[in-house]
């Protein structure tokens, strides 16, 4: 990749050209590479990376002149601009902001096809209103009367601070100065202040997502503080580093609060903050000692040499403790207060609890033998210890004091290794759904490649892939039911869902012109014509024209298991071509590529959306259920039953269990906040809704009916909370 001023260079590869100005001296070669792979970026102003043309990446001072400024944009025209303000270094300067803001946008007013992300600081949300968000507010404002008044894409970030131990403007940076040249560190907050640091790998992991779905609106996004750290927790972590450092705090600062997540980015991108700057303070402490050439003090080395040799340094230790106790056992032989308490348990439950169950019982044999040295010296022989079971108790005591503390002390450990085990297994979750997230987006360049690069140039088809990327099943049907529509120009879809080993499939959404035409249910063996041809992963066609087929008919498969069938049910002679079936094949593709995505989230996030040891969704998950059936039957395309169940003499558990043999397999049942279970009967039609009432009767529940003005209530108010 390389930067010319030939156009055909820059366009021709088919690479979105990336402009980042600002406060760029976060950057870093690894936030590139995750946060704009495969794209071509030219970074002005202060960065920690250097150019590489092999990897798109140029880097400049941000130029002085106003025409230099203005020839880089009229040279590369950028299809993305990313701003990042001055605001997101903490107790960073500020001056200059709303100038250079200014010129970048003013440079972008001539392009609508160009797209701004502007990242700012956590001021915006801020519960306090001072200069300083007021100034924020104002640089907001700036970027959306561009936007208004040029019919540019604007999307604002509001997060938190960025930090690193490599950036000489950082907040975090300065304090590590401090910590090493002056050992005494300067708060101008409260201890219990909160704290608010996003990760840089993170904010790269958001930015790659917003570039690959932009929303073209003028849009803001809040990034929440799910951590809750405070003041006081950094100068935990920074004394672990130094513990010679001395902190003073002033409380000057304003006590700020940021507002509560609202979950926009969660639910809209699948984003959420993961690394804690906590977490990070170590290696950001070593990398700040590599770029300032500093070594670590003599505290620090000590301590890394005892990392390196735990073993004998504890054995080293329990010899210490053992004669330093022995010593104050002499010494304090005499002295009244002392004979009250037995300093030999002390050093046994002293190394049992600190190393474990083999000091504890070592422990216990040195302080036994004290024992008995003492005995000896007072004139009583080991005989007349041993003959006198009496004097047996001190010794058994010794060794079962010792056993269990140590016992504990490897309970705790074990827990603890239990938990980080559970921490990794998590960890590799969250990268596989990262790789599978990111295989997709690779599917979809490949198709947009394809599909340009295709006779007739189907450009359309490819925000096709932008508008199916939904984690959540039944808002993609919603969704692949409209493209589908537009594209093929039909109106009478029908998707039906086929549960494994089951042979029936489930009515799960058909168009709206369509309603009532398809029957809820469906035997898979009755298409047995058309079985062959899937199997093939072929699209079918009706072109015999057989009785009771569609004119069309495809099958998504999930590891080699048909788990949906795509029905066109009518045609007209001008679409039973090959171009057509061609074009459907191409849309049946799509929609696998993100179905299956979805089922491998839900399948990743199956033990957070139900209640233990039971298919009882939990309030918020079954919510969101019930708000896209409803969705489904305002536009037309599904219907359902909402019913409210009382299971008097049975447990919720055992409800449960008699709900899964008495209703199909795409119908649900949660729990609302009040605790009361209902349950939503999928494409439930008049004739049906009383045989299924009677059954559920029978079984022992109480069955009422909610309406759909009710529902519709219920849907509201959930939106309204949401908002």
């Amino acid at each position: 990749m390389c930067y010319t001023s030939d156009e055909n260079c820059a366009k021709g590869r088919g690479v979105m050209r990336v402009l980042l100005v600002g406060n760029t001296g976060y950057i870093t070669e690894r936030f590139m590479e995750e946060a704009f792979p495969e794209c071509q970026a030219l970074i002005l102003g202060d960065a920690q990376v250097r150019t590489n043309r092999k990897k798109g990446i140029v880097h400049r001072p941000f130029p002085e002149e106003e025409a230099e400024l203005g020839d880089l944009f009229l040279t590369y025209e950028f299809e993305e601009v990313v701003y990042f303000s001055n605001y997101l270094t903490f107790h960073g300067s500020t001056e200059g902001e709303a100038e250079k803001l200014r010129r970048v946008l003013q440079y972008c007013k001539g392009d609508r096809e160009v797209r701004i992300l502007y990242l700012t600081g956590p001021e915006g949300m801020y519960d306090t209103v001072t200069g300083k968000t007021l100034l924020v507010c104002e640089a907001e404002e700036l970027c959306r009367k561009y936007a208004a008044l040029h019919g540019i894409s604007v999307t604002t970030v509001r997060m938190p601070y960025l930090y690193s131990g490599t950036c000489k403007k950082d907040y975090l940076f300065r304090l590590f100065e401090e910590m090493e040249e002056k050992s005494r560190i300067v708060f101008q907050e409260s201890p219990e202040q909160g704290m608010f640091f996003l990760s840089l790998l993170d904010l790269a992991e958001l930015l790659y997502k917003l570039t690959d779905d932009w929303e073209n609106a003028e849009t803001a996004w809040n990034i929440p503080d799910v951590f809750h750290l405070t003041f006081y927790d950094l100068e935990k972590e920074l004394r672990k580093l130094n513990r010679s450092v001395q902190m003073e705090w002033r409380k000057e600062a304003v006590a700020e609060q940021v507002a509560p997540d609202d979950k926009k980015v969660r639910y809209r991108y699948g984003w959420f903050p993961k690394i804690s700057i906590l977490e990070e303070l170590p290696e950001l402490y070593t990398q700040f000692l590599e770029k300032t050439k500093r070594q670590p003090g003599y505290a620090a080395r000590l301590m890394q040499i005892a990392g390196r040799h735990k073993r004998l340094w504890q054995i080293a230790e329990f010899a210490a403790g053992s004669l330093f106790f022995e010593g104050l056992i002499r010494m304090t032989g005499n002295s009244a207060q002392f004979r009250m308490i037995d300093l030999r348990l002390v050093c046994i439950v002293l190394f049992g609890s600190l190393y474990g169950i083999n000091y504890g019982i070592a422990a216990a044999a040195v302080e036994t033998f004290s024992l008995l040295a003492a005995y000896q010296e007072q004139g009583t022989g080991w005989q007349t210890l041993f003959y006198e079971p009496s004097n047996w108790l001190p010794f058994i005591f010794y060794f079962a004091v010792g056993s269990i503390c140590g016992y504990v002390r490897m309970k705790n450990l074990e827990n603890d290794v239990f938990i980080r085990s559970e921490s990794r297994q998590m960890e590799e979750k969250f990268l596989f759904m990262r790789e599978l997230y990111q295989d997709t987006l690779q599917d979809k360049r490949m198709y947009k490649k394809q599909i340009l690069g295709s006779r007739d140039s189907f450009g359309k088809i490819f925000d096709i892939t932008r508008k199916l990327d939904i984690v959540q099943p039944q808002e993609l049907y919603i969704e692949t039911l409209q493209v589908m529509e537009e594209v093929l120009e039909n109106k009478s879809f029908a998707f039906y869902s086929v549960r494994k080993n089951n042979g029936f499939g489930r009515l799960e959404i058909a168009s709206r012109e369509m309603q009532g035409s398809f029957p809820n249910s469906i035997q898979i063996t009755d298409f047995r014509e058309a079985m062959e041809t899937l199997e093939k992963g072929e699209v079918w066609a009706n072109r015999s024209l057989l009785e009771g087929y569609p004119a069309y008919l495809a099958g998504i498969r999930r590891n080699g298991e048909l788990v949906m069938l795509i029905f066109i049910q009518e045609a007209d002679s001008g679409q039973m071509t090959l171009y057509y079936l061609n074009l459907f094949k191409i849309l049946c593709g799509l929609v696998e590529t993100a179905l299956l995505r979805a089922m491998d989230y839900q399948d990743a996030i199956e033990y957070r959306q139900y209640l233990p040891d039971t298919h009882v969704l939990k309030t918020e998950f079954f919510v969101e259920r019930l708000r896209l059936c409803h969705t489904m039957r305002e536009k037309h395309l599904a219907s359902y039953v909402l019913l409210a169940l009382d299971h008097p003499g049975m447990s919720l558990p055992q409800a449960d269990a008699k709900l899964q043999r008495l209703v199909r397999g795409n119908d649900v049942w949660g729990i609302s906040e009040d605790r009361e279970l209902y349950l939503i009967l999928s494409q439930m039609d008049e004739a049906s809704q009383p045989i299924v009432l009677e059954r559920l009767t029978h079984a022992g529940f109480l069955c009422r009916v909610i309406d759909e003005q009710q529902q519709s209530g219920a849907v509201d108010q959930e939106k309204g909370r949401e908002m």
